[in-house]
């Protein structure tokens, strides 16, 4: 959507575009009301416009279309109909005569960049597809005699990063292609190679700005320029006019239109069309006077061409010179900032800190200078654009050095009354040490999961270098994934005595999930499945339910497996009530009560953690599904080292951000997955897209917000008294860092709003940390994490 704007109005789209783009339901950023070159041509005496493909067009322009098909441009899953329905109308389109503009926006080659890559086996396919629908239509243009005037403009209104996914600031995803294709230009087409040899920038012609492809239409087809366009005529095309007279008159609407809207925007600045002397210093004090100087010379260097009929290139150079600086002012200067708005924020923010940090410091004892390191470190950080860019490196830093901390911290086991209010005794060295081994090591592997960020994006790393040239490793490591929680699902109801459907049961759930995950990477990635040639049978065994059908199947049954959980918590704890009496005379009464608790707090945790696994598994990329196995040894690792209540807390918070960036997270809008947010999803719901979303993204911080309370209720001799105490500060410093990370950031989005990188850097980074605060924290560490573990104790 912030891109259609650009192209059809000439002007720069805000940052707010860009979150509204998220709600396909949003129709608030309407253009019916604003000045296009859509509203131009349909002004014009029988002025018709059609359009087929994306209904992002249908809702920025209700009713200017006389005959249309829309199509959700959300729907990453369909790469195949929802191009054929824009291309059927092609022919027919192409026969008739009574169309002033026909749009076709087609969605395959972004949906196969979301769910597969620039590299899936179904792009290159898909390119062919889209050369034969532009093959089609200049033939047309070539032999029908009514379409002989007619302008064909392919362009992209985006490009794609080496993940597939686009809203960042890297050459690919800043630098889609722009073809302007008819007979009539063939006179003045460059005839030779690319200007610049083929590089990482993909500038290999002439670059524009997509603002200017409204003026240049203007021009070209004869209707007045976008009133609010800050585009600039694209001088290549100026030797279609061979009057000079005509050529000038071009440059000078153009100019004067931009004039008019740097104008309004500063009225302190007369800009006037009369010459003064004293207005251009050799030191301009100002950009905006600088701006005002290259006007009035441009101006009156056009105004003696046309008086005298000299028409030279310093002419033409001077309008477009002024054009260009006039376009580089009001980008600079397109946002409007309410400041009380900004400092309200701030206050609020302050308040929250200032609140979590007197909760925090009445119970936090120890690992405190550790963890306010952490949140100072960070809230630091976050004043300089390459730290926010590069934000994985500071957590794979301070994971390194927290496994150092915890090496050298020493560990004592919990059991009886001790001197430390815990209860503990010293661990053997060996075990010590062999943990924090294992814990390092897996961490390392981890590391080299997804290279993400800016200055490593494409460097070769586990899920995108190493996966598929090695599909056969990928797949073993998959099926043992699932495989793992399938064998904990069923020694759980195995030890608590559930029957044997059940058992069979959580089998079949397990085995249906891993099908449903190969038939997905069947359809969404196939050069994933290359070399096993072993699974074909069982894609075809399934080959008659859809893939929606599939995930719903999955889904629903994780969701019965989730309240038969439920269901034998609560027995366990009838059971647990009835026996007391029988025994309240053999032993001590506090006893039975405190072992059985726990015994069946742990069991209960164990079975929504091994539950939630299972889910987030298949909301997880194919590639990062093996990780979930390096989680499993750190969680084994941390639960032997009988870590305190703070250190727990640190460990938490600590590798819910290394995973999510471990799995391919980063502070780009790019980096936003949407290959798992369509799973049991016939058509776009916002509401349901978007929790997919989350949770297809945060799977691996949620994943360990599930073993937190594992390791806070797991233990030898931890009885349920000790796992609260040991909980308390757990939500406090969560929270504190979550208040002073997000005051941090306001902070720095206010103090550098006219810095260069505000809306590719320090904007992304604000709407990531609401995600973490509003729903990482609020819902999953709060709600989730705290009600199960107060449900539980």
């Amino acid at each position: 959507m912030p891109r259609v704007k650009a192209i059809t109005t000439g002007s720069v789209p805000s940052f707010l575009d860009a979150i509204l783009n998220l709600a396909e339901s949003d129709t608030s950023s309407t253009l019916v009301h604003q000045d296009t070159w859509l509203a131009q041509l349909r002004a014009r005496p029988n002025g018709r416009l059609v359009m087929y493909g994306d209904d992002t067009w249908l809702k920025l322009f209700p009713g200017f279309f006389d005959r249309h098909d829309g199509t959700a441009s959300f729907f990453v899953s369909d790469f195949v109909e929802v191009d054929n329905n824009v291309t059927r109308h092609v022919p027919e389109e192409l026969m008739m005569e009574d169309w002033s503009a026909m749009i076709l926006h087609y969605l395959g080659l972004d949906h196969i960049g979301h769910k597969s890559g620039p590299n899936s086996a179904h792009m290159l396919p898909k390119q062919k597809e889209m050369d034969s629908v532009v093959k089609e239509i200049y033939n047309a243009m070539v032999s029908q005699e009514h379409l002989a005037s007619t302008l064909l403009v392919l362009c992209g209104d985006h490009g794609m990063n080496d993940a597939g996914n686009h809203g960042g600031a890297s050459p690919g995803e800043t630098s889609p292609a722009l073809v302007f294709i008819s007979p009539k230009i063939r006179q003045i087409r460059n005839q030779g190679q690319s200007l610049e040899p083929p590089s990482g920038n993909f500038k290999y012609y002439e670059t524009i700005e997509q603002s200017d492809i409204a003026p240049t239409l203007a021009g070209l087809l004869g209707f007045p320029i976008p009133l609010n366009s800050l585009g600039a005529f694209i001088p290549g095309f100026l030797p279609m006019w061979n009057n000079g007279f005509e050529r000038l008159n071009i440059l000078m609407g153009n100019a004067r239109q931009i004039r008019n809207v740097v104008k309004m925007t500063f009225p302190a600045y007369e800009f006037s069309y009369s010459f003064k002397s004293d207005l251009c210093t050799p030191t301009p004090n100002t950009e905006l006077t600088s701006l005002e100087c290259n006007w009035q010379n441009a101006w009156q260097l056009a105004i003696a061409a046309l008086d005298h009929g000299d028409h030279s290139k310093e002419v033409e150079n001077a309008l477009l010179a002024f054009c260009r600086s006039a376009q580089d002012v009001m980008s600079s200067a397109a946002s409007n900032y309410k400041m009380e708005r900004l400092y309200i924020g701030i206050f609020l923010a302050t308040l929250a800190f200032v609140l979590s940090s007197i909760a925090l410091f009445g119970v936090m004892e120890s690992a405190r200078t550790f963890g306010l390191f952490i949140t100072i470190s960070y809230g630091i950080m976050m004043f300089g654009s390459s730290y926010v860019e590069e934000e994985q490196q500071f957590w794979y830093w301070i994971l390194s050095g927290w496994t150092f901390y915890l090496y050298s911290t020493p560990y004592v086991q919990r059991m009886g009354k001790g001197s430390d209010g815990d209860g503990r005794k010293a661990l053997s060295k060996s075990v010590r040490i062999w943990g924090c081994l294992i814990f390092a090591v897996s961490s390392r592997i981890m590391r080299r999961w997804n290279q993400t960020g800016q200055k490593f994006a494409a460097e070769p790393d586990i899920a995108r270098t190493f996966f598929p040239n090695h599909t056969n490793m990928l797949w073993i490591l998959i099926l043992l994934t699932y495989t793992d929680i399938c064998q904990r699902m069923l020694r759980r109801t195995t030890s608590a005595g559930a029957a044997s459907f059940s058992r069979l049961f959580f089998a079949i759930l397990a085995s249906f999930a891993f099908l449903f995950k190969l038939t997905l990477t069947s359809a969404d990635s196939p050069e994933l499945l290359q070399e096993t040639l072993i699974f074909n049978q069982l894609i075809e065994s399934v080959s008659g339910l859809s893939v929606v059908a599939q995930a719903r199947i999955v889904f629903t049954g994780i969701a019965i497996a989730l309240a038969y959980a439920i269901y034998t918590e609560i027995q366990r704890k009838r059971a647990l009530k009835a026996s007391l009496p029988k025994i309240r005379n053999q032993h001590d009464a506090r006893l039975p009560k405190m072992l059985n608790n726990t015994l069946t707090s742990v069991t209960f945790s164990g079975d929504l953690h091994d539950i939630v696994s299972l889910f987030l598994v298949t909301q997880s990329r194919s590639t990062n599904i093996p990780l979930y196995l390096i989680l499993r040894l750190q969680h084994w690792a941390l639960s032997s080292m009988k870590l305190s209540g703070d250190e727990i807390t640190i460990t938490s918070l600590i590798l819910q951000y290394a995973t999510f960036f471990a799995m391919g997270g980063s502070n780009s809008i790019a980096s936003v997955d949407l290959s798992n947010a369509y799973n049991g999803i016939s058509d776009y719901n916002v509401i349901f897209v978007g929790i997919l979303t989350f949770i297809g993204n945060w799977a691996g911080p949620i994943w360990w917000v599930f073993s937190t309370n594992s390791l806070f209720i797991g233990g030898d001799g931890c009885t349920l008294a000790v796992s609260r105490r040991r909980r308390g500060s757990h939500l406090p410093l969560l929270t504190f860092f979550v208040t002073t990370s997000l005051l941090a950031v306001m902070v720095a989005c206010t103090v550098l709003r006219t810095h260069l990188f505000i809306w590719t850097v320090f904007s992304p980074k604000f709407l990531y940390i609401m995600a973490w605060s509003l729903v990482q924290h609020l819902a999953v560490n709060l709600l989730l994490g705290q009600v199960i573990f107060m449900s539980i104790c």
